[in-house]
């Protein structure tokens, strides 16, 4: 079974990565692809940088292979008080904030990631720009339970190939904390956070450096959590990879 799964960042993918040895199977400066068989699964992970821009661009041909299914994945903010760093949820929707756009994750999929553990929960809401705050966080927490800035691009590409797909993601900071940074001027042409320029938001207010700190914590822990869950689950359903509806029809020969 061919499965793509994505994440926007090195760190969010680094535990995994280093799991199961994943090893980079391109070289151009805006795809950065990784290769790997776990259990019955050939697995590729495009890393594709933070935002709509950064998805579009670096999935253009990572469907060329016909993966069988897709897995928008990474480390988002917590909407609710319920969900804490290292909790992984998948939703039943990923939409954008505007409510314009919206896409469905695989009921089947979803309902596997729930029998490996996952939290169930309705909504991923993607936003243009790092949500950073606790007050936006609340403000948002009546239309979904965690944000990110991919997740409903990723699988709305997928549901364009004829993909299956779902999004899987462990909370990194909860909806009461408040970003160290402005994240949003972080990033650079590739949505990677460029290290100077966090270097020169700390000079500029050092005290951050303890909350960015937190945030690392927060952040490793979460992304050792989501590693543990995608080997697991990436397993579970390479081991039985029929849809349901699929099942009904083999049994009805």
């Amino acid at each position: 079974m061919r499965i793509l799964v994505t994440f926007a960042l090195e760190n969010e993918f680094a535990p995994w990565r280093k799991m199961r040895r994943f090893q980079r199977v391109s070289v151009g400066e805006f795809d950065r692809t990784y290769g790997a068989q776990v259990g019955d699964a050939d697995v590729c992970v495009v890393v594709t940088g933070a935002g709509r821009f950064a998805v579009q661009r670096s999935l253009e041909h990572a469907f060329d292979k016909a993966p069988e299914a897709c897995i928008a994945s990474g480390l988002s903010g917590g909407l609710k008080r319920a969900y804490g760093p290292g909790k992984v949820l998948a939703p039943r929707i990923a939409a954008d904030v505007h409510g314009t756009k919206s896409v469905p994750g695989d009921p089947e999929m979803i309902r596997q990631a729930g029998e490996a553990g996952a939290k169930i929960v309705e909504k991923f809401l993607t936003s243009e720009r790092v949500v950073g705050t606790a007050q936006e966080k609340r403000s948002l927490s009546e239309s979904g339970d965690a944000v990110d800035m991919e997740s409903v691009y990723v699988l709305g590409t997928a549901a364009h190939h004829g993909v299956r797909g779902v999004a899987i993601r462990a909370i990194s900071d909860g909806v009461d904390s408040d970003l160290p940074l402005d994240f949003d001027r972080t990033f650079n042409e590739r949505g990677a956070v460029s290290v100077p320029q966090v270097l020169r938001q700390l000079a500029s207010r050092p005290r951050r450096i303890s909350g960015l700190l937190r945030l690392a914590h927060d952040s490793e822990k979460a992304a050792a959590a989501l590693a543990r869950f995608l080997d697991a689950y990436v397993q579970y359903i390479s081991a039985d990879p029929l849809t349901e509806i699929a099942k009904a029809e083999a049994l009805a020969i």
